[in-house]
């Protein structure tokens, strides 16, 4: 900026110079020769018409002339000139004072400035000209005098003027921020789900193997003609049932998978007897007699008939789900409550259980993908926190809701609640 104002006042000075040279102005008594005012007139004249005024040296000679003819330099025309050009060129004025002094005063400001002892200014003074010391600027004028431009303000006048631009600046700069940050959270994200992935993948594949060994070794037996005892045959029966139904859980956790990342499901809705659909899902548990826990279902409908307009399988994963989250997270004893009613129009699925419950802190985000609870052992109890994100996914696309209502070692209770339209 001090460049471009140095810049300005030179030509300021320029082009004050030839406008001079050519008014009509009454001369002092210093000099009365006409020869000399007509030369000094053919002198302008040249000087305004081939720009000869570009030498300094030149307009030094011809500021002295002036100055002694009786046309001295006005600093205040030089000023307004100044003025234009520094708002053509920034758009605003800078604060500054202008003013025309003794060389002699220059060279001793910049000297007290400097607080140097310095021998071009001591020896040799004359070669000083045209510079920027601090905020002041010095433009030589004549052989005695030199125009001193202060700026006040500078730094003030440059922030008022670009104020928006550094606000436009900061937003640019908080807005990248905030990109980065999320890019960032992104690739935690994606590290994490590789890495979920692997183990998860490990893990599927030794719980699928088990009870697929474990169901042929079962078959054998129950096919060789030693096993004559209808109890044993009959238990083997049972167990072989119960490492289906892990089997087709197993299966089911691959779906969830797969589900989970998609934004929307595709339902197919048909009208089901709630009544019958629930006993259903009782009597699959009921009859597995689940082993390693004290397992009691019960079931309550409000009506003898009742008729929803549901999508049954993907309903019956997520009762499944809400299920064996109860009896994973739970103690030997386990009593879980399944009921449904219709209020007002709206299906409402209970499954309440009396297990280990939830905290508070982890209540708030049970429903996010890959969230587990804190106090829970993942070395005890296998899950990778996919459940009851596809529960929440699920009762989505049937535009309902599901909420859970759960204290810490007592039990918990969630509440499906379904629209329930047959159109």
């Amino acid at each position: 900026m001090m460049e471009k104002c140095k810049g300005c006042l030179k030509e300021a000075i320029d082009e004050e110079l030839p406008k001079r040279m050519g008014k009509n102005q009454p001369s002092k008594d210093v000099t009365n020769n006409t020869n000399l005012k007509n030369t000094i007139k053919s002198k302008a004249k040249v000087l305004s018409e081939f720009k000869i005024n570009k030498s300094s040296d030149i307009n030094i000679g011809v500021q002295d002339v002036l100055n002694k003819i009786g046309r001295p330099c006005s600093s205040k025309i030089v000023d307004s000139i100044f003025q234009k050009k520094i708002y053509k060129l920034y758009g605003f004025i800078p604060e500054h004072r202008l003013k025309i002094i003794e060389d002699s005063i220059k060279y001793l400001n910049i000297k007290n400035s400097n607080n140097k002892t310095d021998s071009i200014y001591q020896n040799n003074l004359c070669k000083v000209y045209n510079l920027i010391y601090g905020n002041t600027i010095y433009i030589k004028l004549d052989s005695k005098r030199s125009f001193q431009l202060i700026l006040t303000s500078p730094t003030t006048s440059i922030i008022a003027k670009s104020k928006y631009i550094f606000i436009i600046s900061i937003l640019l700069v908080l807005l990248i921020g905030v990109i980065l940050i999320f890019q960032l959270i992104n690739m935690i994200k994606d590290k994490e789900f590789t890495k979920f992935m692997k183990d998860y993948t490990r893990i599927l594949a030794h719980e699928t193997r088990t009870p697929v060994n474990d169901i042929y070794m079962l078959t054998s037996i129950l096919m060789s003609d030693d096993l004559v005892d209808p109890i044993k045959r009959k238990s083997y029966y049972n167990e072989c049932l119960s490492q289906c139904s892990k089997l087709f859980l197993g299966i089911d956790n691959i779906l969830l998978v797969a589900k989970a990342e998609q934004s929307k499901f595709m339902i197919t809705k048909s009208t089901v007897d709630m009544r019958a659909f629930i006993n259903k899902i009782a009597d699959k548990y009921k009859s597995n007699n689940f082993p390693r826990k004290d397992l009691k279902i019960e079931t309550s409908c409000d009506s003898e008939e009742y008729i929803a307009n549901i999508d049954p399988d993907l309903m019956e994963n997520v009762i499944f789900n809400l299920i064996e989250n109860a009896i994973k997270y739970s103690k030997e004893a386990l009593l879980i409550n399944l009921s449904c009613s219709i209020e007002n129009k709206h299906l409402v699925i209970k499954i309440k259980d009396n297990g280990i419950g939830i905290s508070e802190k982890d209540i708030k985000h049970v429903f996010r993908i890959f969230e587990r609870g804190e106090k829970i052992p993942s070395s005890q109890i296998k899950g990778f926190g996919i459940g009851l994100y596809y529960v929440y996914k699920v009762v989505k696309a049937h535009k309902g809701n599901v909420t859970v209502n759960s204290t810490e070692g007592v039990g918990s209770e969630f509440i499906i609640d379904i629209p329930n339209r047959f159109q």
